[in-house]
């Protein structure tokens, strides 16, 4: 190991901690990642990571609030009057830390590892519930509104290829049907 390479100070190392298990538990899930592991890739003594986070858990809880805030980072400073349909297109259509975020969060979920008190950070769910509020549609409260809205969304990321192969669709059908239907779940689920 060269150790030009190897983290030094403490905000390089919980960078580099974070990082390494943000790798990791997306590849294989957090409860086959072991700290020992995450250390290793990150070039440090594994006695670090407890140093520094005190637990795997407390790692993984970082390393979803940092993906979570890295994907707002991504998508931009909200406006004043951020139009719901617009942050949710741009949530689709950026972040490239979206699909480690989502593989962990599933892996986790799988897991049986309590989200609740994991990830304490949800910049872009607070946006769309903000954003919603300025736009009350249909009969679904807010948050309910935004509750669909990633249900759906986090839906299709997470099972896409699924869903394209089993409907049939080619790539061009499979963009027009995700069109649609967040069109849909934007009014509310309404159909008028």
């Amino acid at each position: 190991m060269e150790t030009s390479t190897t983290p030094r100070g403490r905000k390089n190392v919980r960078e580099a901690l974070i990082q390494s298990a943000s790798v990791l538990f997306a590849q294989r899930g957090p409860a086959a990642v072991s700290v020992r592991e995450i250390a290793q890739h990150a070039q440090v003594n594994h006695g670090l990571v407890h140093r520094h986070f005190g637990s795997k858990n407390a790692l993984l809880r970082d390393v979803l609030n940092h993906l979570a805030v890295d994907i707002a980072a991504e998508v931009g400073d909200a406006g004043s009057n951020e139009p719901l349909g617009v942050l949710v297109g741009s949530v689709l259509g950026a972040a490239s830390n979206q699909g480690a975020w989502l593989r962990i969060l599933a892996w986790a979920i799988l897991d049986g590892v309590d989200l609740g008190e994991l990830q304490d950070r949800f910049p872009m769910a607070e946006r769309m519930v903000a954003a919603a509020r300025m736009d009350p549609k249909g009969s679904l409260d807010p948050e309910a509104r935004v509750t669909l809205i990633m249900s759906v969304g986090l839906g299709m990321m997470l099972f896409a290829p699924f869903l394209q192969r089993a409907t049939a669709q080619d790539d061009v059908q499979w963009a027009r049907s995700r069109q649609q239907i967040f069109s849909l779940v934007l009014r509310d689920g309404t159909t008028t």
